[in-house]
């Protein structure tokens, strides 16, 4: 007979259940492969810095995402908590349902994962994976509408403030594919000069209405003023 498993490690590990999709990134996969082998210390991934040029943590919520013009779709075909991935200007995240169980449920198997060794820590990087994105109830709504959260426990305020407290005396993992790659490639995406000057534009005069209206304004009396210009100079040059 093989070795007995705790019931929290059997859970554990169905949401992390190895499932490959077409659109599925090489070496997304890697997680999962090791959640059975028992050897995740040991996966390749690549070697790509978790820190800003200024040695900052990457910290990008969901709406600062959103305003890079960052889409949230669902992943598909997958029953993998960890299959998270960003490509193009897409992130996908796998569908999860919060309501009364879900926070005793991930503290339990976060603690499994910190004091068993060789148990991975897969669900501790998802947590703090959501926790990053997740910094207010405008987070939660953006993941909500798209299709990636669904909640059962009432208000985003609720579910913002679950996944803020479920990491607190945690430390992550930095050699984790979320930390190191998915956080990596969306924060370079962000600093892209083109999307951040497209970001604070949208926080700027996108969220009020007001500061649109004084924007459209602004540009109309531009465009008028230059009007203005080119025929004073025209009928100085090519009188009647």
């Amino acid at each position: 007979m093989g070795p007995s498993l705790h019931a929290l490690d059997l859970y554990r590990k169905s949401l992390l259940t190895i499932c490959m999709h077409e659109n599925q990134p090489v070496g997304a996969s890697s997680i999962t492969k090791n959640v059975n082998s028992g050897d995740h210390a040991k996966a390749k991934r690549p070697m790509m810095s978790c820190t800003t040029r200024s040695g900052e943590d990457i910290v990008r919520s969901a709406m600062n995402l959103h305003e890079s013009r960052i889409k949230f779709k669902k992943s598909t075909e997958t029953c993998n908590l960890t299959d998270i991935w960003f490509k193009g200007h897409t992130l996908r995240l796998p569908v999860v349902v919060i309501d009364d169980t879900t926070e005793s449920t991930l503290l339990n198997m976060m603690a499994f994962e910190r004091f068993h060794a060789g148990a991975g820590n897969e669900i501790t990087s998802y947590v703090f994976f959501m926790d990053t994105i997740i910094d207010s109830p405008d987070d939660v709504k953006i993941l909500r509408s798209s299709g990636v959260l669904q909640s059962a426990i009432g208000s985003d305020k609720a579910v913002a403030k679950l996944f803020n407290e479920l990491t607190k005396d945690v430390t992550p993992d930095p050699e984790s594919w979320l930390v190191k790659v998915v956080q990596t490639q969306l924060d370079e995406y962000c600093r892209n000069k083109w999307h951040e000057w497209r970001a604070n534009l949208s926080h700027t005069y996108f969220q009020n209405p007001w500061a649109l209206v004084s924007l459209l304004a602004a540009v109309l009396l531009l465009a008028l003023t230059i009007s203005q210009t080119f025929y004073s100079i025209y009928g100085y040059y090519k009188p009647k």
